[in-house]
């Protein structure tokens, strides 16, 4: 196991028993749905994943409520979306957005890249900002790469499902 599967589970061995069990059940959603999320123009694209307090996961696409939450002056990071977590875990048990790190390259941030003569590059790794009601907080960052086939394919290059397992079982 990499440097960065052994930091996962040291975060998600820090907490909770309760706590890391829902954590674990929504990440597991976001290796299952962030690959189908993905496009070649728009990256992974932000969504939202709940823990509901009756066990269900609802995953839905964000429809622009992040947008109130987010600094325009400035590049998107895990700061802006503070306030729309804590919105989110007023009526869910765990809650967490998901977006990749490239983000602002896809919005006021891609003028920067070309002015400097880069084309805006493509996500380097699935961003989780993970919220839970008991106040724990923390942010995951799950790098991707890109399988070369006919047609391009977001991959996890680690085994994030196994990562899972394992801090699932501990």
């Amino acid at each position: 196991m990499t440097v960065r599967g052994e930091a996962i589970l040291a975060e998600l061995g820090s907490l909770p028993a309760h706590v890391r069990a829902d954590y674990i059940r929504v990440l597991e959603t976001v290796v299952r749905v962030a690959p189908g999320a993905w496009t070649r123009r728009r990256g992974v694209r932000p969504q939202w994943i709940t823990l509901r307090d009756g066990d269900d996961v609802v995953v839905r696409m964000d429809s622009g409520e992040l947008s109130k939450h987010i600094d325009w002056d400035g590049p998107r990071s895990a700061r802006s979306f503070a306030g729309a977590l804590r919105e989110e875990l007023a009526t869910n048990r765990c809650a967490a957005v998901v977006y990749g790190d490239a983000i602002d390259s896809r919005t006021w941030g891609w003028v920067l890249p070309l002015l400097a003569g880069r084309l805006p590059g493509p996500d380097t790794a699935v961003m989780v900002d993970v919220g839970h009601r008991t106040g724990a907080r923390s942010t995951f960052s799950f790098p991707v790469g890109y399988r070369r086939s006919p047609v391009r394919r977001l991959r996890f290059e680690e085994d994030v499902r196994a990562i899972l397992r394992r801090a699932g079982s501990t």
